[in-house]
């Protein structure tokens, strides 16, 4: 069976563009499966709604092949902190270069390999003419000691685990659990060491950024609810969200924490690149077990005597033109066949009309059922 991109991460992505264009940062879709599958959707997504992702990242290893829910959200949880701390070790670089007394010129061409990167914001340090006021800028004008400049960036590095927002899609259209957004957010929780609060069935939120919290409005049913959350949160998005207009006031900080554009190369990860726990992951990590199945019978066919055509007998499969119709067992309702094969069928005792004796022998049969 093809990968196709889940319907209802659509909206995942328009809710996170929305928070992006808000507040500033960057977009990053993660994923877990077989990458070669997987590089194709994430390839689409860079022009998905509005202004697209700007990253991608993918868990792909066969030992994480058959996770439930709950190895899902662990194996995803430990791909949120590697994201985070690549992103944390690149500003932590940085400070080391600078507290080292390293020259003005090596610095300034560390913090541009890093930003070409897409590992430093704007606020830290940018090419673009329009954003002067970069920490590294400071610096090299004399404006800011190297005290100064390494005790800014260690904030700026340990804001990376406070400055994140997740956005999750309400639930897979094939497994409809809706668990794993929020078992991402209780998982992550454990890792960060920290409570990370969720949000499910959002319609619509808010970012107050002057007390840095989130308001949502989520769906339970037939109850709407009013949720006031700290960030960083995660929130699993409705499929019937929509993205409120973006305010203009805030447009400085939006660019400064803004990064310099796309890395269209989707960056894949194994479960030895995440140190995952190989107890946790795949099946080996699934605590769900899925009992022996329960043949519940076949859908009711309505039947008329005298009229229905029905298989005469057991019937693998039959050819048909370009087309194969079958398998067939005794008694099978044929009348959606072509009437060519079917008269073809009849004339070889491999269908027959549909009699009383058939109608007993099928009421003697759900008696004894």
């Amino acid at each position: 069976m093809d990968i196709v991109l889940n319907p209802y991460d659509r909206k995942t992505i328009e809710a996170a563009d929305y928070m992006r264009r808000r507040v500033g940062g960057k977009l990053i879709a993660l994923s877990m499966g077989p990458h070669p599958k997987i590089i194709p959707i994430m390839n689409d997504l860079f022009e998905a709604e509005v202004s697209g992702i700007d990253e991608a990242y993918i868990l792909s290893d066969k030992r994480m092949a058959g996770s439930d829910t709950w190895a899902t959200s662990y194996t995803l949880s430990k791909g949120i902190v590697k994201i985070l701390s690549i992103h944390r070790e690149a500003i932590e670089a940085l400070a080391k270069a600078i507290e080292a007394g390293e020259g003005f010129d090596r610095i300034e061409a560390l913090a541009a390999d890093l930003y070409r990167k897409n590992l430093l914001p704007n606020r830290i340090y940018s090419d673009k003419p329009s954003v002067r006021e970069t920490i590294v800028n400071m610096l090299l004008e004399g404006r800011i000691s190297r005290e100064n400049a390494v005790e800014i960036l260690r904030d700026e590095a340990s804001r990376i685990y406070r400055d994140f927002m997740m956005f999750c899609g309400m639930k897979t259209s094939d497994g409809e659990t809706g668990n794993v957004g929020p078992q991402v957010a209780e998982a992550l929780s454990q890792e960060l060491g920290m409570e990370i609060p969720h949000v499910s069935f959002v319609l619509d939120f808010e970012y107050i950024g002057d007390r840095r919290v989130i308001i949502a409005r989520r769906k339970l049913i037939n109850m709407i609810q009013t949720v006031e959350t700290d960030i960083p949160a995660v929130l699993t998005i409705h499929a019937d969200y929509s993205a409120p207009p973006v305010p203009l006031a805030g447009r400085r900080d939006y660019l400064l924490n803004s990064y310099r554009g796309k890395n269209r190369d989707s960056r894949i990860f194994s479960a030895d690149d995440i140190k995952a726990d190989p107890r946790y992951i795949g099946l080996a990590g699934s605590p769900t077990v899925v009992g022996p199945g329960v043949d519940i019978g076949r859908p009711y066919a309505r039947k008329i005597v005298g009229l229905s055509i029905i298989a005469a007998r057991d019937i693998d499969k039959i050819a048909y033109g370009d087309k194969v119709f079958g398998p067939f067992r005794r008694g099978d309702l044929l009348d959606s066949l072509p009437e060519d094969l079917k008269r073809q069928m009849l004339s070889r005792g491999e269908a027959k009309v549909f009699d009383y004796d058939d109608l007993a022998e099928e009421i003697i049969k759900a008696l004894q059922s």
